[in-house]
């Protein structure tokens, strides 16, 4: 499913710390089917979380959200997580929360400017925070194009494939080669490249006596 990041988010906040480990966000060694991890999600920071979000509520963390194992924090989106603002993320959560995607966005500073339980807006396009509350903002980073795109298909895998089959069409598309003056209409160069390559296939495949 795609997601549009020019579209503005607004939502209920939840707080945490530095270093939310992605063992709490997504224990499955406890709990391996996605109905029991949404019921146990975050608990270890706050109990009442899995219980109490709600979809559209947003999270605000401080710095290296999502560090700890390779776990990616699907069980966010599952519950209805709306985004997750954090001053930094680890490499590894940033990188597979995109794959999703999962809206995820870095703003450094964003922990001073909303507290538990306000209001804020995210808005990716003008890259602007807003505490819908007390009326403060702030910034938040862009992505580079191909992130942005990624988020755009719909996630890494989505993204992967419309390309391939971008790159298979236009491989299938011939390059015409124009052709000299006076000599007729253009001819396309691609099956001239390949005409040759199968030309020296054969040269060789002649002197080696294989079979054609």
């Amino acid at each position: 499913m795609s997601f549009d990041l020019n579209s503005v988010i607004t939502g209920r906040v939840w707080k945490f710390g530095d270093s939310i480990e992605t063992d709490a966000i997504n224990p499955y060694y406890r709990y391996p089917s996605m109905e029991e991890l949404k019921k146990h999600t975050m608990e270890v920071y706050r109990p009442e979380f899995p219980h109490e979000a709600k979809p559209g509520d947003i999270i605000v963390a401080g710095r290296n959200f999502g560090c700890g194992s390779h776990r990616p924090g699907l069980v966010l989106k599952e519950i209805g997580i709306a985004a997750i603002v954090v001053e930094s993320a680890s490499r590894l959560f940033l990188r597979n929360s995109i794959a999703l995607p999962m809206p995820i966005f870095i703003a450094p500073g964003v922990g001073e400017l909303v507290a538990d339980g306000e209001t804020l807006e995210v808005d990716y396009r003008n890259t602007r925070l807003r505490n819908v509350t007390t009326g403060a903002t702030g910034a938040l980073r862009k992505y580079p194009p191909t992130i942005e795109a990624i988020f755009a298909a719909g996630g890494l895998g989505a993204f992967t494939r419309r390309r391939y089959l971008a790159e298979l069409a236009a491989q299938a598309s011939p390059t015409l080669d124009p052709a000299p003056e006076g000599r007729g209409k253009s001819r396309p160069l691609l099956g001239r490249r390949v005409g040759m390559r199968e030309k020296q296939r054969f040269s060789a495949s002649s002197k080696n006596g294989e079979e054609l």
